[in-house]
Order: C-alpha cells, then structure tokens, then sequence
C-alpha cells in the first residue's frame, strides 16, 4: 500500500509543535514500521526553501512545499491545486489530509480515495474567542475558517474523528463516513519513569486564552497556600498572544508566586518527556477541547490528569479513576482537586496507574496504526467499488 499523508510535518523530528504535527509524525512512523510505503505532503510554512524539493527522511519521502504567499482566497486555490499535482504524481492508493482546510482540499480535488481527519472544531474555537472579544478582521477570518471546512466535508467520503465529541459534532455536517480513530502517542511516553517531584504540577499547553493559563494560575495560587512546596511548570509559547501572556506573567508577579512558577516555553520532545516523567500530574483547565494530545501523552506517562469538562476532555479523563474534570470556571473545585492529586500518594499512583493502563488500550501508536490501515483499506475497497 501506498499512502500519502497531507499534513504539518517539521524536519527535524524532535522539533514538533504538538497538535495536528504531533499526530502526523507518529502515524508516519507506524505505517513505515507497518511496511506501508508513506509520503508525506507538506508546505515550508517557515519559509526556509526557494523551490519544492522532496528528500528520504528516515526511510520516508518527504515532499515539501513552497508556500505560494497569496491573497487569501487565490492562495488557498493555488496551494490547493499545487497540493492534487503532487498526489497525482504520487500515484497513492490513499490520501490522508488532517485538518478541513488546504490540505483536505487538495486531497479531494486529486481525484484519488481521500480521507480526512479533523482535528479541531473550528465553530467551538471561534465561539471561545468571540468571548474574550476579537476584532472584525478575526471574525472574518473565522467565518471564512468555518465555511472552508465546511465546503471541504461535503466533498468527503470518508472522515476520521478523533474523538465521539468530534462525531457528534461533524455527523450532520457531512454525508461522509464517520471513522472513530484516536490519537497516536509517541512509543517512549510509555516507558517514562516516574521521577516525580514533591508537588509539581505540568501544563504541556501554549500560553492563550483558549487555553485558560490565567485561570490555571488562579487554582494554583489556592493550592500554595496549603502545599507550599507546590510548583507549577508552563511548558509552552508565548508568543502567539503576547498581551496574555502578559497578564499571566503579572498575576504571577503581583501573586507572590514567581518563586514557583516557571514559564518554560516551547520545548522539544526530549525535553518535554523530562517534564513529564518529573511531575506529579498535568493541569489543563482550558474553555475548548477537542481531544488533546497533551492529556493523552500524560495518561501514558502514568500522570493523573486534571482538566476542565469541555469539549472531547470528558471522553478522555475517567472523573475518579484516571484524574478530574472540573468546571471550566470553578477555581475552588480545580484547586481542590490539584490538592488532592499532589498530596494524596496512592491516589496519585492509582489514577497514573488506570491512565496508562487505558492509554496502552487507545493511543499506542501500533494500535491507532492498525485502526488507520483498516479505515484505509474500506476506503479503497469502496472506490474500487464504485468505478
């Protein structure tokens, strides 16, 4: 079988931003280590190359593309039709586009079996930023995000979704059919010793509202008080929303709390498993969700998680046995439940214990490799079929 695979996909694979590249990269490795012939399509979003070029990168074709830096609208056409030239070149019996946007766009329009996994709930996302109060530019920019995507689903045949929440959400948007296929998590995040440290607490997640760091930082704050020995560890950019992270790093300062709070910034994966090997458990107290990968890469790492009830998050945290899930907008609930987790050793154990156990059943990549292959080969099975 030959599969090309549609999708953000870094060079250096120990410099991945997590998301959507996160689950590229490790379905790639499954499938080479599958003995599937892979391809992967992806754009310079860096800007590094002045032509398309395409390279072997650990036993994978890479084709990398020049981004063509357009007006919107003609760009997206441009991109998406340089993007179904290269497929057809490619030849593959399957095309797997992540995400509803240029990519699954140019998946479809190649003529070839496509499948499409969503990653995101695009009108969930916009809703969360409307809140917090956005300019006319970005609204518009939202409505287009969404029509694009929805322009793409009803093209498809064939969708993945990463979680029932993204099911329940899509199935009327689109006459496709719906595949439930979770995300992969990298093989070493399995085998992590626990070197945890007295009352740390990992939030593997990018400083932005969305994400709720601010809101973290409050529940925190009430956890000191009790545990001062409490530390809290914020391993992501923050450079996508400067004047929130702003306001973060204020409420650290005027909170007395600088002496525990690390902003760590982006990190690479070596780096990132380290954090996750020496915490006690991962917070993630966001407004939206869609099934994030930080919460999976945290169950296989044996850490309770404590995440806030939206979105996917509910199918992901079992409430009492692998972590909590609390109110989005409850800090005195957050806060007692980050008490517990920290303090309470054999719970501590016992919910890493279940994630781990559960994440072994639902996101070790040979697992989700298996259920991808078997999607693919329905797929390709139905288009025979219907020449």
């Amino acid at each position: 079988m030959r599969v090309a695979m549609l999708g953000p996909y870094s060079s250096n694979l120990e410099r991945v931003s997590g998301g959507p590249e996160a689950v590229v990269v490790q379905l790639v490795d499954g499938l080479r280590r599958a003995g599937v012939e892979v391809h992967v399509v992806t754009f310079d979003f860096a800007g590094e190359i002045d032509a398309d070029t395409t390279v072997e990168q650990d036993e994978v074709t890479v084709h990398r593309l020049r981004l063509r830096r357009l007006p919107r609208w003609t760009g997206i056409r441009v991109n998406a039709r340089l993007l179904a030239k290269t497929l057809r070149a490619i030849s593959p019996d399957i095309a797997h586009a992540h995400s509803a946007g240029t990519f699954a766009d140019g998946a479809l329009a190649s003529g070839l079996p496509a499948i499409i996994t969503i990653h995101g709930v695009i009108e969930q996302e916009a809703a969360t930023e409307r809140r917090s109060g956005i300019t006319w530019r970005e609204e518009m920019s939202w409505r287009y995000e969404t029509w694009y995507e929805r322009h793409c689903l009803r093209r498809a045949r064939d969708v993945i979704a990463i979680s029932p929440y993204v099911a329940d959400i899509y199935r009327d948007l689109t006459s496709a059919r719906m595949h439930l296929v979770e995300n992969p998590v990298a093989t070493p995040y399995f085998d992590l010793p626990n070197l945890a440290e007295t009352a740390t607490i990992l939030c593997a997640a990018r400083v932005i509202h969305r994400k709720n760091t601010l809101g973290l930082l409050r529940a925190f704050a009430l956890v000191k008080r009790d545990l001062p020995e409490a530390r809290l560890r914020l391993a992501g950019e923050t450079t996508s929303e400067p004047g929130y992270a702003s306001q973060c790093r204020q409420f650290v300062e005027q909170n007395g709390l600088a002496e525990a709070v690390d902003f760590l910034g982006w990190l690479d994966e070596a780096a990132l498993r380290e954090e996750y090997s020496r915490c006690r458990a991962l917070a993630l107290l966001s407004w939206q969700e869609t099934a994030p990968v930080a919460i999976e890469q945290a169950m296989a790492a044996g850490k309770p998680v404590i995440a806030s009830n939206v979105g996917g998050v509910r199918f992901l945290v079992e409430d009492g046995v692998t972590g909590y899930v609390t109110a989005p907008d409850d800090t005195a609930q957050q806060a007692a439940r980050l008490r517990s987790v920290l303090a309470e050793s054999e719970l501590n154990r016992a919910m890493g214990q279940a994630g781990r156990a559960a994440a072994r059943q639902r996101f070790h990549p040979d697992v989700v490799t298996a259920q991808t292959i078997n999607v693919y080969q329905k797929a390709i099975s139905d288009q025979r079929k219907s020449l």
